[in-house]
């Protein structure tokens, strides 16, 4: 027997099929904890903007919602400290400065986790890439077999 012989591998269709369906899964979950994570990130770096402008200027804009359907004016003097989402419902009250020192090392978390999703993601859709190629190969075997 040859050594070409030896390595192939029998799939059914059936099985080809339900292997595509689980990576699509998988893209689509995968996607959607990416783009969560690149939200998170985003409003991290509001935050982080939100507290360089506390520092420096005496007046304020806040939006006290995601969209700025209602914004506040703050006219007072910057607070000394500042309450940072630590995860889990906690929250610590710090200075500014720690609360930057906090917020940069959870964006640089979220980075890091977000490429790890990227290179799962790419992964994923390479394995689907060739399924669907295999299975684009079969369709067109069947269709010159028919004519």
């Amino acid at each position: 027997m040859s050594d070409q012989q030896e390595n192939k591998v029998v799939i059914s269709l059936d099985d080809l099929l339900a292997q595509a369906q689980l990576l699509k899964k998988q893209i689509d979950d995968l996607s959607a904890a990416r783009a969560e994570l690149l939200d998170s990130v985003a409003s991290i770096e509001a935050a982080k903007a939100s507290i360089q402008e506390l520092k420096t200027q005496q007046e304020m804009l806040v939006s006290s919602d995601k969209k700025g359907y209602l914004m506040f004016k703050i006219n007072n003097q910057p607070p000394q400290k500042v309450l940072v989402y630590l995860g889990l419902s906690y929250y610590v009250e710090v200075d500014m400065d720690t609360a930057l020192k906090i917020l940069d090392d959870r964006e640089n978390e979220l980075k890091e986790a977000s490429i790890g999703l990227d290179k799962k993601l790419a992964e994923s859709k390479a394995a689907y890439d060739q399924i669907v190629d295999i299975l684009n190969q079969i369709q067109a075997q069947a269709q010159q077999k028919g004519e």
